[in-house]
């Protein structure tokens, strides 16, 4: 696991807080950029409407990985490592 510095992961919490405001139930988190997103979820025809959180590229996984396991939720199939934007479906 990576090693982040004091204000690394203040700026992964606030993050991570935005995030959990918009937290349901029964959403699934991923990262990836948004207009491959829009085309992925047009090509197979899902309705569901991503809202999006920007964060830096090197704490994508990280974010993700902690939701995954904190707080149960599903790593959605789009998700990629290194991107500039986590996602709620």
């Amino acid at each position: 696991m990576a090693k982040f510095s004091e204000k690394q992961v203040e700026e992964m919490n606030g993050v991570i807080s935005a995030i959990t405001k918009e937290l349901k139930p029964d959403n699934e988190i991923g990262a990836r950029d948004r207009k491959i997103l829009a085309g992925l979820l047009l090509a197979n025809k899902i309705d569901k409407t991503p809202k999006f959180f920007q964060c830096k590229r090197e704490y994508s996984e990280t974010i993700v990985g902690y939701f995954m396991k904190e707080k149960n939720l599903t790593r959605n199939k789009f998700s990629m490592n290194s991107q500039s934007f986590i996602y709620l479906i």
